[in-house]
């Protein structure tokens, strides 16, 4: 007995999917550079936490993702 194949996602189902996985993926990254340097900063009183460095690596996980969802719709558009 065979199953059917599954279908192809459209390119916007697609764009969103790999857009989600990006951001999530910076995310996770943007958590682990925070616990980091707040794992630092225990180990070495006195110093800052730059919060503003977490607000631009935020930023760039969001900006890959927008990136990322572009680039697949304009590959989806192309074929």
């Amino acid at each position: 007995m065979h199953e059917a194949p599954t279908p192809a996602p459209t390119p916007e189902r697609d764009a969103r999917s790999r857009a989600l996985r990006t951001v999530l993926q910076g995310a996770a990254s943007t958590i682990l550079v925070a616990a980091a340097a707040l794992t630092v900063d225990t180990v070495t009183p006195g110093e800052v936490i730059e919060w503003g460095a977490y607000g631009l690596a935020a930023a760039t996980a969001a900006g890959t993702a927008l990136a990322a969802y572009v680039q697949r719709r304009l590959e989806g558009l192309a074929k």
